[in-house]
């Protein structure tokens, strides 16, 4: 259950993928803290100023991540050279998974002048994931996101739908309840 809240980290790759300036960051960041304790890992619920610094964090290293990419080579080299090693996936992992998207969109249909939704087709979600089929499991999971983060799944014109039923290329609007 715990993978489900959101931590400074998911926080910030939403953000840094919004291309906001400065101001409008720090508004966006206020704003989740005010209005998504509910949501937030536990240890941000009483502590602002733990939130907002450890999301700045992330967002800095985001910001910086091409430059840091740069010296990723040598810092390979530096470490063979004294004849060391280190896991490179805990440095190159790209930080996607499937909660993370239920994250999104809920913090882009609350907090963004966009839309009050958003839409893709099934298929798409899937793929994106690395999914080629529903399995039960990841039908489970993605039914539980859906209720944990308040999210409702709609067909065209607002009719309801169950992700077990609906077809792959069948186009899903999600809004929060």
């Amino acid at each position: 259950m715990r993978e489900l809240f959101y931590n400074a980290l998911d926080v910030a790759v939403i953000i840094s993928a919004m291309e906001l300036n400065c101001r409008d960051e720090s508004h966006l960041i206020d704003s989740i803290w005010d209005g998504e304790k509910v949501f937030l890992y536990p240890e941000y619920r009483r502590n602002q100023k733990k939130f907002i610094l450890d999301v700045r964090y992330w967002l800095n290293y985001f910001y910086e991540k091409p430059i840091l990419d740069k010296e990723f080579p040598a810092i390979q080299k530096d470490t063979a050279d004294i004849k060391s090693s280190f896991d490179e996936e805990s440095y190159v992992s790209d930080f996607s998974n499937l909660d993370l998207f239920f994250k999104n969109i809920r913090l882009r249909i609350l907090y963004s002048t966009e839309k009050d939704y958003v839409r893709l087709k099934l298929r798409t979600l899937l793929k994106e994931y690395g999914y080629k089929r529903r399995s039960k499991l990841l039908l489970e999971h993605i039914n539980r996101c859906m209720l944990f983060y308040h999210l409702e799944a709609t067909l065209r014109g607002g009719v309801s739908c169950c992700i077990e039923e609906v077809g792959l290329d069948k186009m899903l609007t999600f809004r929060v309840l």
